[in-house]
């Protein structure tokens, strides 16, 4: 698997309507705008690891994806990092505990940064109930 492949299990499996965005000029905008029926939206950071790291964490974020979900968030705007590590995990961090997770976290510090997971696979109604969280319902 891969980021993208992660992208388009995302598109078929999440009920949210994302648009896939590939931003070559501003630099540490995420990969994905999303937006519910009701109107929330917000974005969303996607990271894929192969495996569970032995020590140290390291998600994959860049300072200037750091920088930009920060600013984001201040905004009081809704902004997400979605990662899935190997097959079997798929986590969501809130955009304010991006600047943390990107400084190398231990396995502890890491899992008290989720705001949300999933171990095994994901059925229906996990991937409902990750919207939910998502759009803060």
């Amino acid at each position: 698997m891969s980021e993208n492949n992660f992208w388009h299990l995302l598109r078929t499996c999440l009920p949210l309507k994302m648009y896939r965005v590939e931003n070559k000029v501003m630099r540490g905008m995420p990969d994905i705008h999303y937006i519910n029926k009701k109107g929330k939206s917000g974005w969303i950071e996607l990271k894929y690891l192969d495996h569970w790291p032995e020590k140290r964490v390291a998600t994959g974020l860049s300072l200037n994806q750091v920088l930009w979900l920060k600013e984001y968030k201040s905004y009081k705007g809704h902004c997400w990092v979605l990662i899935r590590i190997s097959r079997d995990f798929i986590g969501l961090i809130d955009g304010s505990n991006s600047k943390e997770v990107y400084n190398r976290v231990s396995k502890t510090q890491f899992c008290n940064f989720l705001h949300w997971y999933k171990k095994g696979n994901m059925k229906k109604q996990d991937w409902i109930e990750l919207a939910e969280v998502i759009c803060d319902k």
